[in-house]
């Protein structure tokens, strides 16, 4: 009797639990792309019941109840908790990890310049920190000459990647350039600009500020306008990196343009300026190398 007792109650457990088992329904996608992803582990937190991921992305598994929450985990892409909370079929988008790079970091770059219209002679420098707190400041400083009265200059400090997360980062700078051609024309001009950078692209706005003279006989002109600016990198040969800034003043439009790439150490510079009369297009070729400090070589 005591026996049948203890067989009918292990009986009436087992019935229990597995009468209290809920399958749970869904596909885990991709956030980048919305393809779905096979091999995803997905457990049931707190147990160690699990599944993985078909090849189109569901999967099916037993819980204790419609409140439960399940983990989902795949290398290169973030862990997620997601809580039922009655729900039995689900959809589940698993984003990719951040591992961010910044391979401009610690890096000098040097470039020979010549400009095809005014200025056919000159050099560029450009100066990387390494990645601080607040991201990687940036020197570059250009100039051209015919070796006469004509000159063509440009500097800018930059902060890069200030603002930095999976979708985008921001950077920020600082850029002065300034031209005289025969004594008879002459220009400075500076801009505070900011970087949205999303992936591939690149959006820029900013502030800038124009003193311009064109002769002693007619009046210059002193005034501030608004730049706007769009680049985009290219999976070609030399990765290029095209960028277009145009500046809008009272009476002058300000164009700038800049095709920058390279490989390994092979730097290729391509810059285009014109600010009223005055032309500049300039090719370049540079090399550059990486560098530590002392404290990072112990």
């Amino acid at each position: 009797m005591l026996k049948n007792l203890v067989l009918f109650v292990a009986f009436l457990t087992i019935s229990t639990a597995v009468w209290c088992q809920v399958t749970i329904s869904g596909t885990v996608y991709a956030a980048e792309d919305h393809s779905p992803i096979p091999g995803v582990n997905v457990i049931e937190k707190g147990t160690t019941k699990g599944t993985m991921t078909q090849i189109n992305g569901t999967f099916l598994i037993e819980v204790a109840d419609t409140n439960s929450i399940l983990i989902f985990t795949f290398v290169g892409m973030k862990k997620q908790e997601f809580a039922l909370k009655g729900k039995r079929q689900i959809i589940v988008t698993l984003m990719m990890e951040c591992f961010k790079d910044f391979f401009d970091a610690q890096v000098i770059s040097i470039y020979a310049i010549g400009g095809l219209l005014n200025n056919p002679f000159g050099a560029q420098l450009v100066m990387a920190s390494p990645f601080i707190r607040i991201g990687v400041i940036k020197g570059t400083y250009s100039y051209q000459t015919n070796l006469a009265e004509n000159y063509f200059q440009n500097g800018q400090i930059e902060l890069s990647h200030y603002f930095s997360n999976c979708a985008f980062d921001m950077d920020v700078r600082w850029h002065y350039r300034q031209f005289s051609i025969n004594n008879n024309l002459e220009s400075s001009a500076f801009s505070i600009e900011n970087d949205l950078n999303l992936r591939n692209i690149k959006l820029i706005a900013g502030y800038s500020h124009l003193d311009f003279n064109k002769n002693e006989l007619l009046a210059g002109e002193t005034s501030s306008g608004i730049l706007i600016g769009l680049g985009k990198s290219f999976r070609l040969p030399l990765y290029p990196t095209v960028i277009g800034k145009v500046a809008f003043y009272r009476n002058n439009i300000e164009y700038q343009a800049n095709i920058q790439g390279g490989y390994k150490r092979f730097l290729l510079l391509m810059k285009f300026y014109k600010l009223n009369s005055f032309n500049e297009f300039s090719i370049g070729i540079g090399t550059k190398f990486g560098y530590r400090l002392k404290s990072q070589k112990r």
